[in-house]
């Protein structure tokens, strides 16, 4: 009996009416685990329930009830063991049964000793290996808080649902299109984590950041010499580094056409030629792309090749925009005033009431990325234990028009709008520019309903589009 599992010194039950041979097996397997006997089912689901064994040995003929019956009982447990089915006489039916149940082998009676060792030690071996990937998952989970994102919003609750839900099929390739920021990088985190494939690499490639010729060799890696600047050695490549894993193609509608028919193949064939390559190599990846444009648009355009694109959009999932998940922003900024409260050392406690009140308005045009970014500098810059409405007023300087349309948005009252003014104060002048640029574009450049809209006379917006350069 080989020893790789003795430190983790695993339990078996063994469940056999047959006093010899029970006896027998369990002289042999204490030596190097924890072992447990039952004569009969019921005992045995007794004693499971008991000690939660790694492994059983089940006997198909049992005094009280079929093994069969035992092992559909013992699989329905919160923590199914390994299964190894022994029966007197090699009956096709009853094996074939306990396979489809979930036993992980069987042993015909009288057992070779030979075969009697390499089933524990392979059955073992899995129990360790899905252990070792359940383990893996839950501190990825952890370390990422990918359990769920943060969010209640009905768009991003139902999104969220859709990409876990699609994280079951290990192949199903996954399109996620949203703006930039919205956190589409973290939801391929999601689908990778909550996947089969959690174990493995899980690959990112920027498709917009680099000239295609670095793209394709990223991609598919090179040989030594194919072109110049290739390493000596040649490259590996994402593809290759990425096997059995997932890998994540970001703004995929930037690809160019040789490179996205290249890519094609690997979707259908599974295989492709590295740069400057005779030799094939084959590989088992599962696409996950992003695109912070409409991609079908692409493809009308002539801009993306369609068959790619239905490849890689098996599943498609819109991810909305900060501004349309306006429940989302408070929590989200709390999140990431603790998470930088402990990566700086610093003690901000809450949000002040006029802070969350900006913060709800701003109309956030580099969605949640925007919105960290900002929590990150205040918490780092700012000797406070409150974040108030002064430490947001950077943001008017940067996005004078999305503050514009927050203040246009804002709450109605008896009075008709209100909106919070920044503790640090602003430029009158450049908040009335802000507010008439905005509503001049939300009324399509029109100054008769501009006019209207603002309810001010014709000639007074005339003559403040022409103070501000609007016309």
């Amino acid at each position: 009996m080989t020893s790789e599992f003795h430190k983790n010194k695993y339990s078996i039950l063994i469940v056999d009416d047959e006093t010899t041979f029970r006896k027998s097996v369990n002289r042999f397997l204490k030596k190097y685990y924890h072992t447990f006997e039952a004569s009969d089912g019921q005992k045995a689901l007794e004693l499971a329930r008991t000690v939660n064994p790694e492994l059983v040995l089940l006997d198909i003929g049992l005094p009280d009830m079929s093994g069969l019956d035992v092992l559909a009982k013992l699989k329905e447990t919160e923590h199914p063991p390994a299964v190894i089915m022994v029966t007197a006489y090699d009956q096709v039916k009853d094996v074939v049964r306990a396979m489809k149940l979930g036993a992980s082998n069987y042993l015909v009676k009288p057992i070779d000793i030979d075969e009697f060792d390499l089933a524990i030690k392979n059955t073992l071996e899995t129990v360790s290996l899905k252990k070792e990937v359940e383990g893996l998952r839950g501190q990825l989970k952890k370390a990422y808080k990918l359990d769920r994102l943060i969010g209640s919003s009905p768009a991003f609750i139902e999104a969220q649902e859709l990409a876990i839900k699609s994280a079951e099929s290990a192949d199903a390739s996954i399109l996620l299109q949203g703006e930039s920021g919205v956190g589409k990088e973290l939801f391929a985190r999601l689908i990778h984590f909550h996947s089969p494939r959690a174990a493995s690499p899980l690959l990112a490639l920027n498709c917009a950041a680099f000239a295609s010729e670095i793209v394709e060799s990223e991609l598919f890696g090179h040989e030594p010499g194919s072109f110049t600047g290739a390493r000596q050695g040649g490259k590996k490549g994402l593809l290759e580094a990425a096997n059995e894993g997932s890998l994540f193609l970001d703004e995929v509608a930037d690809l160019g056409h040789s490179i996205q028919a290249k890519l094609l193949r690997v979707l259908e064939e599974k295989e492709f030629y590295p740069v400057g390559g005779t030799r094939k190599k084959h590989v088992d990846v599962r696409f996950i792309a992003a695109c912070n444009r409409d991609l079908w648009q692409e493809v009308k355009k002539g801009k993306f090749r369609p068959d790619l694109y239905f490849r890689l959009a098996t599943i498609k999932i819109e991810l909305p925009p900060l501004r349309k998940r306006k429940e989302d922003i408070l929590p989200l900024a709390q999140f990431f005033m603790e998470k930088f409260n402990n990566k700086y050392g610093k003690h901000f406690r809450y949000i002040a009431r006029e802070a969350k009140s900006f913060l709800e308005n701003f109309n956030w045009p580099g969605n949640v990325r925007q919105l960290r970014n900002t929590i990150e500098r205040i918490v780092l810059l700012e000797d406070d234990t409150v974040i108030r409405a002064k430490h947001l007023a950077f943001l008017l300087d940067d996005n004078a028009g999305d503050f514009a349309t927050a203040a246009i948005s804002g709450q109605e009252n008896k009075d008709g709008f209100s909106f919070t003014l920044p503790e640090s104060g602003f430029s009158l002048e450049e908040a009335e520019k802000a507010i008439i640029a905005e509503a001049y574009k939300m009324c399509g450049y029109n100054k008769t309903k501009t006019a209207r809209f603002l309810k001010t006379p014709r000639h007074i917006l005339t003559y403040r589009l022409k103070k501000y350069g609007f016309s």
